[in-house]
Formats: C-alpha cells, structure tokens, sequence
C-alpha cells in the first residue's frame, strides 16, 4: 500500500456488533439521536467497540452521527451499536424533535417552518 492511502478494514464491519450479517434494527433510534452512558456495566457478551462506545460517551453525549465518525464505522452498524447498549441498559437515547412538532406549536408548523417552505417553493417555481 502506498503512503496516503487509507488502510482498509480486514473485517467485515458487522462484527463489531457481535451479531451475525442480517440482523436488522428496530427501527428505534434516528441517526441524529443523542447518546449518553447509563452507568450500567457492559456485560460479557459485549465487545471491545461497545467498550469503546461507552469510553466516548463517559463524560459526555454524542449523536449517533457523530458516534460513527469517531469509531470509524459505517452509521448503520453504530445504530446497531446503539440499539444493543440501549436495549441492555448502558446508554440513554434522547430522539430531537423537530421544531414543526413542539409542543408549543399544538402540533402544527410554526410561521418560520411554512415561510421556509414557502420560500423554498417560490426558489423551485423560479428554477
């Protein structure tokens, strides 16, 4: 390999999950949810990149984007990822809600959400 070059994993991705290729997520995280540790010890099942996982959100909480950037992984393996710790009590996830869906807005788009749209119409009709 030549100098520059990024090295490649020699594993597939999944194994960091643990799991076998296939297994699907639940569908109930977002990439942009926030993560934060629990406290709650890893048990032994777990691997080194959960251990890493929960070392980067000790002191802190990450979106599960953000997550993916400093593991190097793919986004839909940290989900997996963060599904897992989830599910077993070592992290917290915090799901953003969008601005048009605040309580505040009795469930309906405030004026700056339709004005943005609105003007993002205006640009298409222009194009």
């Amino acid at each position: 390999m030549s100098r520059g070059q990024e090295q490649r994993r020699l594993l597939p991705a999944y194994l960091a999950t643990g799991t076998s290729p296939g297994t699907g997520l639940s569908g109930t995280l977002d990439s942009l949810a926030a993560l934060r540790a629990s406290g709650v010890p890893l048990a032994r099942y777990h691997t080194a990149v959960h251990q890493r996982v929960i070392e980067l959100l000790t002191d802190g909480s990450l979106s599960v984007v953000e997550l993916a950037g400093y593991l190097g992984l793919p986004v839909s393996v940290t989900l997996v990822l963060a599904e897992q710790l989830v599910s077993d009590g070592q992290l917290k996830a915090t799901v953003p809600i969008p601005d048009a869906l605040r309580a505040s807005n009795d469930g309906r788009p405030s004026k700056e959400v339709l004005e943005e749209v609105l003007s993002g119409l205006h640009a298409l009709l222009a194009a």
